[in-house]
């Protein structure tokens, strides 16, 4: 694999124009810092990039700048593109598994921000750990063992388990009970914390010890299976149904911002 880094970012640089500078400036050492960490880590060069540092606009008299933002783009060869696995849930009877700790990470989550809310507790990446369930996810593909999978990013894992649902026209029947988390006490919280590193994969069934070993070691859990009925049903913590949505009431408000 390569990496593409592109920096989209405001003027860095202290002036009359832009007094907080060196604020600005200290977040990009900070990105950069944070780029030879993972890269090392992960052994991903960075073969191309893109600077773009005055994305500032003054109109009368008002200065508008976009946040930080560093956008980094892999590319990878596929040694059988046939083993490709794709994100939609594929049959009635596959088991729904979470790989990754789930912890109380909303802050500049999708979840707070339609509460009016930041928070503070941001997900942070644990390369080392992240680096150990990719490996093992990656040869589990490789031995044909994962029917679907699918990263939990934004919303996290109740839109990763959305959208595995909905574009496979199957239903899913899920125990929040059985996530691995640290420090969540809410259902809300568990269902849609963005922490890093976490991904909905099914299972068929005659593969469950098979994937099970190929994942030893890891942070994973099966948390439900996968149903006939195109229905998402979510039991809570602490064991009573919070959810039942048919898939097309889910995928139509996952589409409305798509349309505006």
């Amino acid at each position: 694999m390569a990496g593409i880094d592109n920096f989209c970012w405001c003027d860095p640089l202290e002036s009359k124009k832009t007094p907080d500078g060196r604020y600005k400036l200290a977040q990009l050492v900070r990105s950069n810092q944070a780029l030879y960490d993972y890269t090392t880590l992960y052994g991903v060069p960075c073969i191309s990039g893109k600077d773009s540092m005055k994305n500032d606009y003054i109109i009368e008299g008002v200065k508008i700048s976009i946040p930080p933002t560093f956008l980094f783009s892999v590319l990878g060869k596929i040694g059988d593109v046939r083993k490709v696995v794709t994100m939609d849930a594929k049959s009635a009877g596959d088991l729904v598994y979470i790989l990754g700790e789930t912890r109380c990470e909303l802050g500049g989550s999708e979840w707070f921000a339609m509460h009016d809310a930041v928070g503070n507790g941001v997900p942070v990446v644990r390369g080392e750990e992240a680096k150990a369930l990719y490996e093992a996810l990656s040869s589990a593909v490789a031995s044909g063992l994962i029917a679907s999978c699918h990263d939990c990013s934004e919303g996290g894992l109740g839109v990763a388990l959305a959208e595995t649902a909905f574009s496979g026209g199957l239903g899913m029947e899920i125990d929040l009970a059985r996530v691995p988390c640290r420090d969540v006490e809410r259902d809300d919280y568990l269902f849609f914390s963005e922490s890093q590193s976490r991904f909905v994969v099914t299972v068929h069934a005659e593969d469950k010890d098979a994937f099970e070993a190929a994942l030893e070691g890891n942070c994973f859990t099966l948390i439900g299976r996968v149903t006939g009925e195109e229905i998402l049903l979510v039991h809570g913590m602490g064991g009573g149904e919070i959810l039942r949505e048919r898939n097309e009431d889910l995928k139509l408000a996952w589409q409305k911002p798509l349309a505006l």
